[in-house]
């Protein structure tokens, strides 16, 4: 039985935008003293916040998939996918940042490995499941980065192979659920942390002006090359609902939500800093009002691509909002033009 699932990238984004607007109307202080802030500053607390939700929100998910576990219902396996999805949107929202601790052990892909055009997640997943014994925690964090992090617990809730009602009940795959969700629990909590005792370097290195910078839009470029042209088959290949994020549960859309609405709060506040001290505040309005309507625009969109590789109005919807991301990319090559800035090798280019 698929659970249902509900999204909270609407209500979040309805929030950030509070967010957005007292943060730039309100002067902040940088740390411990009275000079005013830099875009590092203010970055560095946006960030920050995100990254205590997220582990906030894989706390939670390891303690709904202990309950499950402990007692197994519809209700219960459904307040988990709904849980698996907050935790996976609150990642999202910090995705961008591809620098500091985030580096360190391959973070990144624990929390997600993606793109997976070997299906190892699937491999993964179903050879704990015919293992002799439940995994601990520890065997997770020892073995592939494709057993460690949310495509995998999706798998566990929403692959054909796992879709009659008692399968998820069953102690091996329990067991594996179990030590997924700890895993991710520590590994987002020891980020949090990481990031905290971070603060220091990354306020008083001016190379990070520039690498948040960078990773903002290039996260951008990775929503419209990876994330939307890839499955759609506008990068020279045929649609393949495959190449998609979460295509087993439909949440592609949700997630890229997630994606945007983080860079509303984690990003644009920085951003209008550094661009007001460069004389660039019209540029930085047309971004901003452009991620707006890129925000308008995916936020009536349900469901994942796959979905709407077989939908001509929501196939349209997301061609809509492909458009939308190109936009918001030309803009983010006309703000290093403004500073002066030649881009360089991003994620986008390449496998």
């Amino acid at each position: 039985m698929i659970p249902k699932l509900t999204s909270t990238a609407f209500m979040r984004h309805q929030w950030f935008a509070g967010l957005l607007a007292l943060t730039v109307a309100t002067p902040l202080l940088a740390a411990n003293t009275d000079e005013p802030p830099t875009p590092r500053d203010i970055w560095y607390q946006a960030i920050g916040d995100g990254y205590a939700a997220l582990a906030s929100d894989t706390q939670r998910l390891a303690e709904q998939a202990s309950d499950y576990c402990q007692s197994p219902s519809a209700e219960e396996r459904e307040a988990l996918a709904n849980q698996w999805l907050y935790a996976y949107e609150a990642w999202q929202a910090v995705r961008f940042v591809n620098f500091g601790p985030i580096e360190q052990q391959s973070r990144a892909w624990q929390l997600q490995f993606w793109p997976d055009r070997k299906n190892l997640v699937g491999h993964k997943v179903s050879a704990w499941l015919k293992a002799d014994t439940a995994p601990s925690m520890q065997s997770i964090a020892d073995g592939s980065v494709a057993i460690q992090g949310f495509p995998a617990i999706e798998y566990l809730l929403f692959d054909e192979a796992l879709g009659a009602p008692e399968a998820l009940t069953e102690p091996q795959a329990c067991g594996l659920l179990a030590a997924i969700t700890q895993h991710l629990e520590a590994t987002t909590r020891q980020l949090n942390d990481d990031w905290q005792a971070f603060g220091d370097h990354y306020r008083e290195t001016d190379s990070y002006t520039r690498a948040t910078l960078e990773a903002g839009l290039q996260a951008l470029e990775l929503v419209e090359a990876k994330r939307l042209a890839a499955p759609l088959g506008m990068t020279g290949g045929a649609p393949n609902a495959y190449l998609a994020e979460a295509w087993r549960s439909q949440q592609s859309i949700p997630l890229i939500t997630a994606s945007l609405s983080g860079l509303q709060e984690d990003y644009l506040p920085g951003l209008r800093l550094l661009l007001q001290q460069a004389d660039q505040q019209a540029l930085y309005d047309d971004f901003a009002a452009t991620l707006d309507e890129a925000m308008d625009e995916v936020d009536g969109m349900e469901g994942g691509i796959a979905n709407a590789l077989e939908e001509p109005a929501a196939r349209s919807a997301v061609q809509g909002l492909y458009v939308q991301i190109s936009q918001l990319n030309w803009l983010g090559s006309k703000i290093l033009i403004a500073l002066g800035i030649t881009r360089g090798f991003n994620a986008t280019d390449g496998d």
